[in-house]
């Protein structure tokens, strides 16, 4: 920017001709003198004026010049001063009548500027720039007719701008930049002919830019305007500006093609205009830009080739063309811009090969990661011996690293990453001496690299994790200056080089997945600056040295998966900066040691899968408590993961545990843990998972837990648990499963029950619960297994399903209890269910045939009953009925020759004696009706053949009617709100929508997993492999046969489909692919268990983040936080407009947005939303969502839209924003009851800024988050028709995105 410059010049002029004509004596009484004194009292820190004493002349005074005794000019800034002034902005000095030069800038002042400024009508220079001055801009500037040089930002200035600064018609210089300035840019700003510098950027402006009122202004070298919310097009008009050496107009909703005209601007040198909404293609007139160094356009829309224009622009030196949703291939034309040096073309959908023009230019830097670019890497690359960078990650680029890499003597970082390059790593890479970082991840690498790095003299950072190589890990490590060092899934074996302990660089070091054989040696120990450890999941022996505890700086130590024996080390309790430890799944043995609980930073522990016994440690306990410092290098998988299941501890849970605030997940189950479960643990604000299961735990259930609302995994079964179940249990209203089965548990079920409507897994089975099932349970409309079995209740099944048609239970099991009554015709509208078991009770009458409506059901049980009647055939003609057993009731009559009874053994139908059949042994034989008998039979027939008839009348008035009508859910919604207990449906209403789509997309297909893959990979299912748990399923982390790290979700009982469906739906879900979509890899589908495999996001769920960050807030700081807005908008935005037919994800809550390692966010669980078929309404009555997240008119209405999914990605913003829930106590008293109505609240009164969460709010943040607020705001509408598209918020918000 020119202003610097010109300001400068301004100041030593005035000041080198002032100090020759100050006065070396002054009067006390001297009015400039007392102005400047009442100045100097009314700072906070006068101190720093020290020279300014009544006993000195005032013209001698620091920053002080006069002439004639009178004040001319004062500067008081950086150039004069050693520390900063504070405190207001007195209006004293604006009595300086005399001043020319006024230069306060740099410092600590506030308040507002007075309207008394007026009176220094002689001032040429004025600047207050880099201060905290707030309030409107006073109309009085524009008196200042003689300024040649204005500054006032960057501030905190609000209000517009007053037209009457048009009036300053010797203005050169004026810049407003960086406050927060609204309204529009007035045209009276076009009056000043003689600016040569213009600079609005990074406030709030709005409207379009005049381009007409700015054509006098013919010495206009430098633009700014950029970080604004500028609209409209750029003017034709642009092109008369024809001094214009720079334009800053990024970060603004300008929109449209570049006009023609901005060829004109011969003298053009910088263009930066990224993150707005331009499109191509790029006039022709382009080309005439001979002058131009630096062309910007990231992050816009041009939807274009390549312009091969750019050939013509012989003086670029930068091009940035980052996310310009660019096509097509790099055209050979780019050779020819010989003078460029940086050239930018990542996140865009180039394809082809890299030109070989490319080597004829003299780059520093060349990125082209996250495209479509092919072919093998050419060995022209060696060409570039000026190159620092080359970027070329995320591609598909295949064949083997040319070795002639190592002749780019200045590059010091590539990155190959996510490609299919195969064969060994060339050792001539390192013929490039000051390369310091090697990215080769995600590749097909072979070979072993015993040589390969050995002449890497300045290597820091090396990835090779996810490839193919073999052999041992080199012992030249030790003797490169290694700071992080990743080798994870490989097929590595051997010992790790005892050597490499002895790095005194190496901060992390990370081999997990591959067959490293050995021991740990004492001299880990000498590993001194080590902060990460990850080796799980390798064959590591041996004993953990007690010399570990030497690693003062360690964070993380991952040992999972080996086969580590012996004790823990008590040194691990000099490790005082750990916060991630994890020794699961070894053969480690005796007590824990007391000294872990002392580790102050601790906030993942995971012991499970041993053989360790003794108490759980709690003396002096430190750890999992809320701390504020730790390291922003550190890496957690799970915060709040206290993990140790599967031992033989044993004596009470301490109370103490309580204290261990920030737990999240506290998994104690199969151990001999005994006592009393603490009333403490209620109060662990973040639990939500608790599993205590399996121990030897007795006394009564706490009440107290009912305040845990947070829970949403409860697991108390298998113990000695006695009394009743707590009422409060019903508070618990995020609740997920509960399981309390095999206890001594007494007493009734408690109604409140019917408040927890996300539990999907309920177990009481195997207690003494007495009294009847409460019909509040009716309720639990997302429950999906219901078991009760092995109780004493009793009563009748008709009021609890009388509504049955809303339920989605998949598994109902009430067997062994004393029910009585008859079995409701309302369990036939129950079409999710697959299991239902009510073997062993006291039901009476017939089995009704509407069961025969289930069409999933697989199991069924009604044996040990008094059901009486004839088998109905429409039951026996279930196509996936496996198992019926009707044995030991009443039955009579013959038994069903279709379906499964066609094949039913003896014992599934013993002690009906009335039976008859071949199965039965006994024939069934009718003898003569009587008159009687056969004058019911003529009248049944009559009565059926006006049943039929009246029948298909009916179906041809509804088929009418839905044609009618276009609107096929209708019907289905006119079934949800019936109330007739008999209604059932003849297919899942599923049916309505598609099952599966057509999108042709190119990628590999997917993996078919067996059960037995699963299994390995999962070990069973092991729970101390669970990363998530929610309303469709569990996550677990696991290790597939060829080493990859996956998430695997098992489906909560195969919900909603049958088995065809479901490998339809998957083997197209499969195809949808985006970079911020969690990607479906794999399935595998057994019996009625349905797993999904999807790629591991290592750094968990944003909810996690926002959640249980304590203190953590510079790690998620604003940048990473708009980052995770912009990338989730991306991904919802492909779901709602990527292809036909959209996809609503109806979940979008901060748990289902996860982030990978670098923090790019990608959205989870969309593939589990149904399908819109785009001929229907884009709307479905299958509704989901998550309290607090949850759009108002879905309280009105069944449909779920893609505005719906707006809103909730608006309460998403919000989070970001606030660091606060979507719901909490915070908000009790606020209407709405939610952070929504808060904030909503304080933006009505004028209190926007204080919404932001203060943990990351800065002067440099402050812009973005209100212009984000704005945009949540918006999201946020009551009325859905006036919430945006997903696409315009994309939209919106890269268009204030931080460059």
């Amino acid at each position: 920017m020119a202003f610097p410059l010109l300001h400068c010049i301004f100041v030593l002029f005035h000041l080198s001709f002032l100090a020759s004509n100050a006065l070396s004596q002054q009067k006390i009484e001297n009015p400039d003198s007392v102005s400047l004194l009442a100045f100097k009292n009314s700072l906070e820190n006068p101190e720093i004026l020290g020279s300014w004493e009544p006993t000195i002349s005032h013209c001698n005074w620091t920053g002080v010049f006069c002439n004639e005794n009178r004040v001319t000019s004062l500067v008081l800034s950086d150039h004069t001063l050693t520390d900063e002034l504070r405190g207001p902005l007195s209006t004293s000095l604006f009595s300086l009548t005399s001043l020319i030069v006024l230069d306060l800038s740099s410092n600590q002042l506030y308040g507002e500027i007075s309207a008394e400024i007026g009176k220094l009508g002689r001032l040429e220079v004025l600047d207050l720039g880099r201060n905290r001055l707030a309030g409107e801009l006073p109309v009085q500037l524009g008196e200042l007719t003689r300024l040649q040089s204005l500054r006032l930002g960057p501030n905190f200035f609000t209000g517009k701008i007053p037209p009457e600064l048009g009036n300053l018609v010797k203005l050169e210089s004026f810049d407003i930049s960086g406050n927060a300035l609204t309204g529009n840019i007035p045209p009276q700003i076009g009056n000043l002919t003689q600016l040569q510098v213009l600079a609005l950027g990074n406030n709030f402006l709005t409207g379009s830019f005049p381009f007409y009122s700015f054509t006098k202004l013919q010495s206009l070298s430098s633009l700014d305007v950029s970080n604004n919310s500028l609209s409209g097009k750029i003017s034709p008009e642009i092109g008369k500006l024809t001094s214009l050496t720079e334009i800053y107009v990024g970060d603004n909703h300008f929109s449209g093609e570049f006009p023609p005209e901005i060829g004109h601007l011969s003298n053009l040198e910088i263009l930066s205009s990224p993150s707005c909404f331009f499109n191509g293609p790029l006039p022709k007139t382009f080309s005439k830009l001979k002058s131009l160094s630096k062309l910007d356009l990231s992050y816009n829309p041009l939807k274009c080739s390549f312009p091969d224009i750019i050939g013509e622009m012989q003086n670029l030196t930068i091009l940035n063309f980052i996310y310009a949703e660019l096509n097509g291939s790099i055209p050979s034309e780019i050779g020819k811009c010989r003078n460029l040096k940086v050239l930018l073309l990542s996140f865009n959908s180039l394809t082809g090969v890299l030109p070989e023009e490319l080597s004829e230019l003299s780059l520093m830097t060349f990125s082209a990661e996250m495209n479509q670019l092919s072919g093998p890497l050419p060995s022209w690359l060696g060409k570039w011996t000026q190159v620092d960078s080359i970027l070329l990650s995320g591609n598909r680029f295949s064949g083997k690293i040319p070795p002639e890499i190592g002749n780019c003597s200045m590059l010091s970082h590539i990155s190959l990453g996510n490609n299919m390059l195969s064969g060994e790593i060339p050792k001539e890479l390192c013929n490039a001496g000051l390369l310091s970082e090697i990215e080769l991840d995600h590749n097909f690498l072979t070979g072993t690299i015993v040589e390969t790095f050995e002449k890497c003299g300045n290597l820091t950072q090396l990835a090779l994790f996810d490839n193919q190589i073999v052999g041992s890990i080199p012992e030249y490590f030790s003797e490169l200056p290694l700071i992080a060092l990743e080798l994870d899934s490989n097929n590595f074996t051997g010992s790790i080089p005892v050597s490499l302990w002895s790095s005194l660089n190496l901060i992390e070091f990370s081999a997990a997945n591959n067959q490293l054989e050995g021991s740990l040696p004492v001299e880990i120990g000498n590993a001194v600056s080590l902060q990460s450890i990850a080796l799980p999941n390798n064959r590591i022996t041996g004993k953990i040295p007690d010399e570990i505890g030497n690693l003062r700086l360690l964070a993380m130590l991952d040992l999972n998966s080996n086969f580590l024996e012996g004790n823990i080390p008590s040194g691990l309790g000099n490790c005082t900066s750990l916060t991630t430890l994890d020794l699961g799944k070894n053969m480690l043995n005796g007590s824990i040691p007391d000294e872990l609980a002392g580790l102050p930073q601790l906030q993942c522990l995971v012991l499970s899968y041993n053989n360790l016994s003794g108490k759980i440690p709690y003396k002096n306990s430190k750890y999992f408590h809320q701390v504020s410092d730790i390291p922003d290098t550190t890496f957690m998988q799970h915060r709040g993961f206290y993990d140790l299941s599967f031992n033989r501890l044993s004596g009470p849970i301490p109370e103490e545990l309580g204290n261990c605030v920030v737990v999240v997940n506290l998994l104690l189950n199969n151990n001999l843990l005994s006592g009393d479960i603490p009333r403490s643990l209620s109060h662990l604000l973040n639990l939500t998972t608790l599993d205590l299961s399996e121990n030897l735990l007795t006394g009564t259930l706490p009440s107290e837990f009912g305040d845990s609302v947070k829970l949403q995994g409860l697991y108390l079964g298998n113990n000695q648990l006695t009394g009743p179940i707590p009422e409060t249990y019903g508070q618990l209203i995020g609740l997920v499963k509960l399981n309390l089965s095999s206890n001594m548990l007494s007493g009734s079920i408690p109604p409140s029950f019917g408040n927890l409507k996300g539990l999907t897994h309920l177990d009481l089975s195997s207690n003494s619960l007495t009294d009847e099932l409460p019909v509040a349970l009716s309720g639990m409309v997302h429950l999906v297994g219901f078991y009760a079995q092995q109780n004493r209740l009793s009563g009748h099944l008709d009021e609890l399903f009388k509504n049955s048609i809303a339920w989605r239970v998949e598994i109902v099991n009430l067997s062994c209890n004393s029910f009585s009554g008859v079995l409701p015709s309302s369990l036939g509208n129950m079409s999710y269910l697959t299991i239902l078991d009510l073997h062993g009770n006291s039901f009476t009458g017939k089995v009704p045939s509407e069961l025969g409506n289930l069409a999933q059901l697989e199991y069924l049980d009604v044996s040990g009953n008094m059901l009486d009647g004839e088998i109905p055939d429409d039951v026996c003609g279930l196509t996936n009925l496996l198992f019926l057993n009707l044995a030991e009731n009443k039955l009579q009559g013959p038994i069903p020759k279709n379906g499964i009874c066609r094949n039913l053994t003896k014992a599934s139908v013993s002690g009906n004696k009335h039976l008859c059949g071949v199965i039965m042994g006994l024939k069934c034989s009718f003898g003569r009706k009587s008159p009687l008998l056969n004058v019911w039979g003529l009248t049944s027939v009559v009565v059926g053949t006006i049943l039929i008839t009246l029948s298909v009348v009916i179906v041809l008035t509804i088929w009418a009617n839905r044609n009618s009508r276009n609107d096929p859910e209708d019907i289905v919604d006119s079934k949800l709100n019936s109330s007739d207990p008999n209604l059932y449906l003849l297919s899942s209403s599923r049916s309505k929508e598609p099952l599966s789509i057509n999108i042709a997309m190119f990628e590999q297909p997917l993996l078919k997993l067996t059960l037995v893959d699963i299994l390995e990979a999962t070990n069973n299912f092991c729970k101390a492999n669970i990363i998530g748990d929610g309303g469709f399923g569990t996550v677990y982390k696991a290790t597939l046969p060829d080493g990859k790290v996956v998430a695997v979700k098992k489906l909560s009982q195969a919900k909603t489909q049958g088995q065809r469906e479901f490998l339809a739906e998957m083997e197209t879900l499969g195809k949808v692919k985006h970079r911020n979509l969690v990607s479906l890899l794999g399935y595998c589908s057994y019996g009625e268990e349905k797993v999904l495999v999807y790629e591991y996001m290592a750094n968990g769920s944003v909810d996690h983040w926002l959640r249980n960050r304590t203190g953590t807030l510079d790690v998620l700081n604003w940048t990473k936080r708009f980052k995770i807005a912009v990338g989730a908008a991306r991904g919802l935005a492909f779901l709602h407009h990527g292809f036909i037919p959209h996809i609503i994800h109806r979940d979008i809550k901060a748990s289902n947005i996860l982030l990978n390692e670098e923090f790019e966010p990608k959205v989870a669980d969309f593939g589990l939303a149904r399908l819109i078929s785009a001929c229907e309404t884009h709307v479905s009555t299958d509704i989901a969502g998550t309290f607090g997240y949850i759009p108002p008119e879905y309280g009105q209405s069944w449909k779920s839209t893609t505005r719906g999914d707006v809103y909730s990605f608006g309460v998403i913003l919000l989070e970001l924003l606030t660091g606060k829930e979507p719901t909490g106590p915070d908000f009790k008293d606020i209407e709405g009851g939610n952070l929504v109505g808060w904030v909503f609240f304080k933006v009505k009164n004028g209190c926007a800024v204080d919404v932001l969460d203060p943990m990351i709010l800065d002067a440099d943040s402050k812009q973005m988050m209100l212009q984000t607020l704005q945009i949540a705001v918006v999201c946020l509408s009551e009325n859905p028709a006036n919430r945006p598209t997903m696409l315009h918020v994309l939209k919106f918000l890269k268009g204030i995105q931080d460059k």
